[in-house]
């Protein structure tokens, strides 16, 4: 089998292209989407378009805390800082490439290693998050749309499109995460049903106001 690189060569599509034939097998280290050809004498496959895989990454990601309704001063032209804290609670380094959200939000992570026990951070608005956080915090990406102030359906899927998360939150879980400044926290993230985030009793207030983003929150409830 033979792959397209680009420059001189066969024509597939009326595209230029070179050939380099591989013999070793090819080592991925993140997940990584593939387009190729075969060549069979002068004539070019149809293109081949998959995604590899790579790592546990279903397995060992989770989302740990969501800010879905900051506090609100009254003002029309809040800055939002909204944010999504996620963390490996597998024992091995992974790659998220390619794992995106599906609903809810709508982002796809770039190659990012997260370490066991890690946190990092998507978000609505990097400067409002700076200036309500840290500038120094784990954030990869910023993500477009916004989460509903009264709840709705967040979906994560791994590179391969496999459901790391499908749940929906709501507003009356907790008053003290409806705009009141504290953010939703899944109380255990190794222990908690990753199938079952939209039962209530798996979550809690952060212990403080602005939550806890990129770091680990205490077990005390406000």
């Amino acid at each position: 089998m033979t792959a397209g690189k680009g420059g001189a060569g066969g024509t597939p599509n009326g595209v230029a292209v070179t050939a380099a034939k591989y013999i070793d097998p090819v080592t991925l280290l993140a997940s990584v989407r593939v387009k190729a050809r075969a060549l069979s004498g002068t004539t070019w496959s149809a293109l081949h378009d998959v995604v590899f895989a790579v790592g546990p990454v279903a397995e060992s990601l989770r989302i740990s805390e969501i800010m879905y309704h900051p506090a609100e001063t009254g003002r029309p032209d809040d800055p939002n800082a909204e944010f999504i804290e996620l963390t490996n609670v597998g024992a091995e380094t992974i790659n998220l490439n390619l794992v995106r959200f599906t609903n809810g939000v709508d982002f796809t992570f770039p190659s990012v290693e997260l370490a066991p026990g890690g946190y990092c951070l998507v978000v609505k608005d990097p400067a409002a998050f700076q200036s309500a956080h840290s500038s120094d915090l784990p954030v990869v990406g910023r993500y477009a749309g916004s989460l509903s102030n009264a709840g709705e359906r967040i979906e994560l899927q791994d590179a391969a499109g496999k459901i790391i998360h499908s749940f929906r939150f709501e507003d009356n879980w907790y008053k003290a995460t409806d705009g009141a400044g504290f953010s939703l926290t899944v109380a255990d993230p190794e222990t908690a049903d990753p199938n079952a985030l939209g039962d209530p009793s798996l979550w809690r207030p952060s212990t403080q106001p602005g939550g806890s983003p990129g770091t680990h929150d205490n077990v005390l409830t406000p």
